[in-house]
């Protein structure tokens, strides 16, 4: 999901075209996550972090928090409208618990959003 086929109904075209493009992708994630660390700065913080973003940071932050709320979903199996079943699992299943990082990430987002308009 982190790198989608460009065309499904012709392998040598997606693979060519992924032969172009993949690395330049890939770049550009790291470079997004790495925005985002730095922006953070020194790990030895208290439990409270206060930062400061241009627009070209939040930018990298809505980039980077989109990648892992796609990793984790995929992985997680999320689908649309399934919340209930998230929260009927055991509050000690792993699952759940990275499904609350999951919505946790969302909710970053969508501050993020809601700041930037």
């Amino acid at each position: 999901r982190l790198f989608p086929s460009a065309y499904t109904d012709d392998e040598e075209a997606a693979g060519e075209f992924r032969r172009f493009t993949e690395q330049g992708l890939r770049d550009g994630k790291v470079a997004n996550a790495q925005t985002v660390l730095d922006s953070l700065g020194d790990p030895d913080f208290s439990d409270q972090v206060t930062i400061t973003l241009d627009d070209d940071e939040a930018q990298a932050w809505l980039r980077t928090l989109t990648d892992l709320r796609l990793a984790l979903g995929t992985r997680l199996g999320v689908e649309q409208g399934d919340e209930e079943k998230w929260e009927r699992l055991p509050p000690e299943s792993p699952r759940r618990q990275v499904y609350i990082v999951y919505s946790w990430l969302g909710y970053l987002q969508e501050t993020l959003v809601h700041q930037l308009w």
